[in-house]
């Protein structure tokens, strides 16, 4: 899942999306929230799609999706396909030691040189708790330095060394500014890759966690129904998160033509 994230389009991925069997007519009909964050380059809520194989089966399966710019500028689709758990070892392009594995799992994100299609690169690393899938991005995309400089400059504050270092590892950082506690970090989730929080590091730990635990055990996604629209319904079961892993193996089919699984 490759993930360069510098220039956004501003129009949906008509052609990639179709790739997913979401055609011009149900991308149009996606809700607001969900185009915006594709266009915006966020990650997107679960959204089921309908993918032909191989053999010709048609493969339904929930994916969360981002559009992200490759090492060329050019549009690129990323598809985060569910996963029935998290393993290491399926990532082995991440080649994830057990530590690093560890780390992940218990929410944290951490920093490591990847080699994508011959190009080995420093990228943050997060598990997307919902897919079990690790979401990354080049730690140059995410310019750490100037999110902080610019929040320096804002609030009139000067970070420390070790608190500015303490964030380009991939830690959240808890400020007083102006009397008020405002936690800083990376997340993923986000368009930039960079998040700020009004509140301690406690509400921090509340914001990651909300939506998924709103919504666990359950997964509820977006379904094209037989209304010829799109209804939030449950879209996750063993079944299809098993299909997703056999999937998600044989992802080189797709990257010519502008998707990433």
């Amino acid at each position: 899942m490759e993930n360069h994230n510098r220039n956004q389009p501003n129009a949906l991925p008509y052609q990639k999306l179709a790739l997913l069997g979401i055609d011009r007519e149900k991308a149009d009909r996606l809700p607001d929230e969900v185009k915006e964050k594709l266009i915006s380059g966020e990650v997107t809520p679960l959204v089921q799609v309908s993918i032909n194989a191989r053999n010709g089966d048609v493969i339904t399966l929930p994916l969360k999706l981002q559009m992200v710019a490759d090492r060329n500028g050019d549009p690129l689709l990323v598809a985060y396909p569910v996963k029935a758990a998290f393993d290491e070892k399926r990532d082995n392009i991440l080649q994830l030691t057990p530590y690093e594995a560890e780390r992940l799992r218990r929410g944290e994100v951490i920093q490591k040189g990847v080699d994508f299609n011959g190009e080995k690169t420093q990228q943050y690393l997060q598990l997307d708790p919902e897919t079990k899938s690790v979401i990354h991005k080049r730690v140059t995309d995410v310019q750490v330095e100037q999110r902080l400089k610019d929040m320096e400059k804002v609030n009139d504050i000067e970070l420390g060394t070790q608190q500015k270092q303490a964030v380009r590892e991939g830690k959240p950082m808890e400020l007083n500014v102006g009397g008020e506690k405002v936690t800083v970090g990376i997340d993923l989730k986000e368009p930039q890759g960079f998040k700020i929080v009004q509140g301690d590091m406690k509400e921090w730990e509340r914001q990651q966690k909300l939506k998924y635990d709103e919504l666990h055990p359950e997964y509820i996604g977006l379904v094209m129904t037989d209304k010829n629209r799109w209804e939030y319904q449950q879209v996750v079961d063993r079944q299809s998160t098993e299909r997703a892993i056999k999937f998600g193996q044989s992802q080189k089919d797709k990257e010519s033509n502008g998707l990433k699984l």
